[in-house]
């Protein structure tokens, strides 16, 4: 058989930049990083879900996915960096009188967790989280 030449030069590595997927594509990836989760195999979750940031998919989505992820791995560090991404990309939006999204109010369950996990105590800002979370969750106000 053919052996490679060792003097030829790499071949370049594929960035995401140029790759795009359908979204059909990427919905069934999302669904089967929900199926991984289900099953307590999040790194294999999280493996899906660092090759559709790779690829440049930085929706809502996948990195309030990616968010829970690192969530159930311990890795808190990183849920607040990922939370401070979807304030910028997505900011909670409150309407009064109504009920608070339920990503909102995930959100905020996982700031507020990840921040005690963090310090071993809560923030002015973690304290809030949690406030907003066990508050939105005794409402009866529906949509």
């Amino acid at each position: 058989m053919d052996q490679p030449d060792p003097t030829a030069p790499p071949l370049p590595v594929p960035t995401g930049a140029g790759i795009s997927i359908p979204r059909q594509q990427v919905d069934y990836l999302l669904l089967a990083v929900l199926v991984r989760i289900q099953h307590l195999r999040h790194a294999e979750a999280r493996t899906l879900l660092d090759a559709l940031l790779a690829l440049g998919h930085r929706t809502t989505e996948v990195l309030m996915a990616k968010a829970v992820v690192e969530n159930e791995l311990g890795n808190h560090a990183e849920v607040l960096a990922i939370l401070t991404q979807l304030d910028r990309i997505d900011p909670p939006q409150f309407r009064e009188g109504r009920k608070a999204d339920p990503r909102v109010r995930m959100r905020s369950f996982l700031q507020a967790r990840a921040t005690y996990a963090l310090h071993g105590e809560l923030d002015a800002e973690g304290r809030a989280a949690l406030d907003f979370y066990l508050r939105q969750g005794r409402t009866g106000q529906g949509p």
